[in-house]
């Protein structure tokens, strides 16, 4: 049985996964594999048609791996989002078909087995097929199962970004030290690519670890008893397109989803954001949210939410997402207020570090009837110092 086409040329609109304000060619899957432009890059695909008919199910192919389906009946289209399109397979199999080609993220979590071992545990649903090429994931194949709706997941976004946190907790063992330079280079593309007015490089404690990539989407959310499962996906074209593949630390996956979330109001003050991270952090190391990992001054939660932002605004652009670039270049103009305090900070810290460093050296080289008064004073404007520098500090919630 034979489905029918999720795509065609004769001028109906595109599906949802095709960047149809990106390209200015007349969307044809198969053009896909030779390339499409874009001012942000080529990308490259296949046609996804190939795969929703049942011959080609039990034909053979090269870049198949796992324990490929067999004897299929039947390939239903279930849905389509900004990934791809779902199909299900015999009522046993949820096969995620990924039209454009941006790694092998997917494919990697099943076929490394140190991560597959370690994930083995955790709320994550790992494909047990797959297809893909020299470029990446071309389809997964996972066990039946449901997602939930978005308006679902809306309704549960502590239990959503526990089960996330539970994903990266299982990873711990995994994570590569701070690459502060590259996670900024990496901003500064995304910046220069878009063309934002926006600029913004933070440092980073020790504490903020890179992870294996694991994407997550609100709407990729499965149920599984009581408990809800991440399925996973691949890197969304846009970030492919606008900059290099980088380990992302857990904190930049959640701040994705609260820039998602906050779209949608969800969060009417700051201390629901704030019961959004504790929520995370409950399952991951506790320095992952200290005081200094989550500082604004080190970047914390405010660098990764800018991060998502841009990711969003190219998003917005890509798909021809009117409301959501307004609402994104909106966000990204009130960040200058935050930068701005941060610049005055920086000299407020310096006054700090240098009253502190001068009642340090008169105390040790001074003498005479000045030294005490003059030490008693470059600890005042220390101690003056910081407790400006505290107080104007942008909060990160």
């Amino acid at each position: 049985m034979a489905a029918v086409p999720v795509s065609s040329v004769d001028g109906t609109a595109p599906p949802p996964w095709y960047p149809n304000a990106l390209v200015d060619r007349t969307f044809d899957p198969s053009t896909f594999q030779e390339g499409l432009p874009s001012p942000w890059g080529r990308f490259y695909g296949w046609d996804i048609n190939e795969a929703l008919s049942v011959e080609w199910w039990n034909g053979e192919g090269e870049g198949r791996w796992g324990a490929w389906p067999t004897d299929i009946a039947s390939v239903k289209v279930v849905s389509q989002h900004r990934w791809g399109t779902v199909a299900h397979l015999d009522d046993k199999w949820v096969a995620h078909l990924y039209p454009f080609q941006t790694g092998r993220d997917v494919s990697t979590l099943a076929l490394h087995e140190p991560w597959k071992a370690a994930l083995s545990a955790s709320p994550l649903l790992l494909p047990v097929a797959g297809l893909k090429n020299q470029r990446g994931d071309q389809l997964a194949v996972f066990p039946m199962h449901s997602v939930l709706a978005r308006t679902e997941v809306e309704q549960r976004p502590h239990q959503a970004v526990q089960t996330v946190g539970a994903v990266h907790a299982a990873l711990v063992p995994f994570a590569t030290p701070n690459t502060e330079r590259r996670w900024n280079d990496r901003l500064k593309a995304v910046e220069d690519r878009l063309k934002t007015t926006t600029l913004w490089r933070a440092p980073h404690t020790r504490h903020v670890v890179g992870l294996p990539s694991v994407h997550v989407g609100l709407d990729h959310l499965a149920i599984k008893g009581e408990s809800m499962m991440v399925v996973p996906l691949p890197m969304s074209l846009v970030d492919h397109l606008l900059a290099p593949d980088e380990r992302l630390p857990g904190v930049a996956t959640v701040a994705m989803m609260e820039q998602r979330f906050s779209m949608k109001d969800l969060f009417a003050s700051a201390g629901s954001r704030r019961a959004f991270y504790e929520a995370w952090g409950t399952i991951v190391p506790s320095t992952w949210t200290s005081p200094g990992s989550l500082s604004t001054a080190k970047g914390g939660v405010w660098i990764w939410r800018y991060h998502a932002m841009l990711l969003m605004l190219g998003e917005a652009r890509a798909y021809g997402l009117a409301k959501q670039a307004k609402q994104c270049d909106g966000w990204l103009f009130d960040v200058s207020r935050i930068q701005a305090r941060l610049g005055e900070l920086r000299t407020v810290h310096a006054l700090r570090k240098g009253g502190y460093w001068a009642a340090v050296a008169v105390a040790i080289l001074g003498s005479g009837p000045i030294q005490i008064p003059f030490v008693v004073g470059a600890l005042g404007v220390a101690v003056a110092a910081h407790v400006v520098h505290q107080r104007r500090m942008p909060p990160p919630f």
